[in-house]
């Protein structure tokens, strides 16, 4: 009897061990399983997308001068090349005949003046027919018509500046005879300066009236606002073109140079993390994986920029809204989502 006692003892023993060894082989597996994975916090900042676009610097305004009446240059009092002010005159077309012109059309002026008082006063006394005074009315006005034209002719001998402006072509020289439309000279407005460029479909939508811009040209670095902006795209490559309006008061800028123009969009909220945290999931997918109640999640991101040192990207996930997420930055290529991870933080 005693025997069968021990050797039922021994066997309770025995069984106890054994399951006590199986619990503790199987936390071993448990805890083997668990993945170390590091990770890292990531805080939402503020971010501005920045469109740069290429284009050329071209003046405000090219306008060809030409002559308005007939005659011979008797003055030229401007150089090619130099800058004038607004009504400096440039050259002067012999007024003779146009003064002669002047001082014929006041004299008949004058004589139908007369007429039409005359007229009016017979009229009134009964001895005119109002045709007759309708008639002397019309000549009068005829000959006030052909007075002021006169004085016109004359005043345009003068030819002046009509905004400042600098002097980039010479037509004529001293002594020329110029016709009614022939060209003087051309000037160029440098200031404002315009910097035209264009921008595609997905740049465009980020583009205002009077957003501020950064212009590059050479050495030079301006700042500008955005001053016109096309309502329809070209046939041919889709683009918009764009107008960046740069102030040149000391004439740096010429028209025609090659320009880099920065626009930076309106700011949002945004992440910024290393190019190496991005994975694709089975279905293709960008994104990252991140840390949630200790378990691996994958969430699809939109990238926004890429800098060259990483990228700015905003996630998909409309219940992932948190200013800060803990990205896995060592081990995501050997998780798989919803897997239960050992953490090993680096940021703390």
């Amino acid at each position: 009897m005693r025997i069968i006692i021990l050797i039922l003892v021994f066997s309770v023993g025995s069984i106890f061990l054994l399951f006590k060894k199986e619990e503790t082989v199987e936390n071993v597996k448990k805890e083997e399983i668990l993945k170390k994975v590091e990770v890292e916090d990531f805080i939402e900042k503020k971010f501005s997308k920045v469109i740069k676009l290429r284009g050329f610097s071209n003046a405000s305004r090219i306008v060809i001068l030409k002559s308005q009446v007939e005659g011979r240059i008797s003055s030229k009092q401007f150089d090619k090349g130099k800058f004038y002010k607004a009504g400096t005159q440039l050259l002067i077309i012999d007024p003779e005949d146009k003064v002669a012109k002047v001082k014929e059309m006041e004299a008949l002026l004058n004589q139908r003046k007369k007429e039409y008082e005359v007229a009016e006063s017979l009229f009134q006394k009964g001895f005119r027919s109002e045709v007759k005074l309708s008639q002397s009315r019309t000549n009068f006005e005829n000959a006030l018509a052909q007075f002021e034209k006169s004085q016109v002719e004359l005043n345009n001998t003068k030819v002046s500046m009509p905004f400042d402006s600098s002097i980039d072509e010479s037509y004529v020289e001293l002594g020329d005879y110029l016709k009614k439309g022939d060209p003087i000279a051309k000037i160029v407005d440098l200031d404002p300066i315009f910097i035209n460029t264009s921008a595609n479909e997905k740049e465009i939508i980020n583009i205002k009236l009077n957003q501020n811009a950064s212009v590059k040209i050479g050495n030079m670095l301006l700042e500008g606002t955005v001053n016109y902006i096309s309502k329809t795209s070209d046939q041919n490559t889709r683009n918009f073109k764009i107008q960046v309006k740069v102030m040149n008061n000391q004439f740096k800028i010429l028209s025609g140079l090659s320009s880099e123009i920065e626009i930076k969009s309106k700011p949002t909220k945004a992440f910024f993390i290393p190019s190496s945290l991005i994975t694709l999931n089975n279905a293709g997918e960008i994104g990252i994986k991140i840390i949630k109640n200790k378990r691996v999640k994958f969430i699809p991101v939109y990238i926004l920029s890429d800098n060259g040192d990483g990228y700015w990207i905003n996630i998909k996930d409309k219940y992932m809204k948190n200013s800060l997420i803990t990205i896995i930055t060592q081990g995501q290529d050997f998780t798989v989502d919803g897997e239960k991870v050992e953490i090993i933080k680096n940021n703390d």
